[in-house]
């Protein structure tokens, strides 16, 4: 095998650098590469965080709820409906429209989706809220029309 004392050094008081943390700092600061690369990274780290405040759509804004603006409140998927862009939603439209007259007046939220539907009245005392991203969709639905209105999705 080898020797071992090669990987030894050559004086017989080896002992490992005993200075104290604190005064090798200023040793390590006096490189200007040091400095340097201490002040990229100081202003890097400067930037994201400038970029975190200014631009909200990294984290997202917080979700917002949907006010009460009458005293009667609905969902419209209390009554059936789903917002997948496929199931049409016109008999929950309904009923939830024929529920609000019943009951004097309401509010109607439309949660976020894409809610496919025909034609349909509203009724009176009535505040429809699409939350943000909700999007009613108008279908071709022959023969709904039978008020004589043609190319209207909400009656009024």
């Amino acid at each position: 095998m080898g020797d071992s004392s090669r990987f030894l050094p050559r004086s017989s008081s080896f002992r490992p650098d005993s200075r104290r943390l604190s005064d090798s700092i200023p040793a390590l600061l006096s490189s200007y590469r040091t400095v340097l690369a201490l002040i990229w990274a100081v202003g890097f780290i400067l930037l994201i965080c400038w970029q975190r405040a200014a631009v909200d759509s990294f984290w997202g804004p917080p979700p917002r709820h949907i006010p009460r603006l009458r005293s009667v409140v609905f969902n419209l998927t209390d009554f059936g409906a789903v917002g997948d862009g496929v199931t049409v939603n016109t008999k929950a439209f309904e009923m939830a429209i024929s529920e609000i007259q019943r009951r004097g007046g309401g509010q109607l939220n439309v949660e976020a989706g894409v809610w496919l539907t025909a034609p349909f009245n509203l009724t009176s005392h009535m505040t429809l809220f699409l939350a943000e991203n909700a999007v009613i969709l108008g279908i071709d639905f022959p023969g709904k029309c039978d008020n004589g209105r043609e190319g209207e999705l909400i009656f009024v």
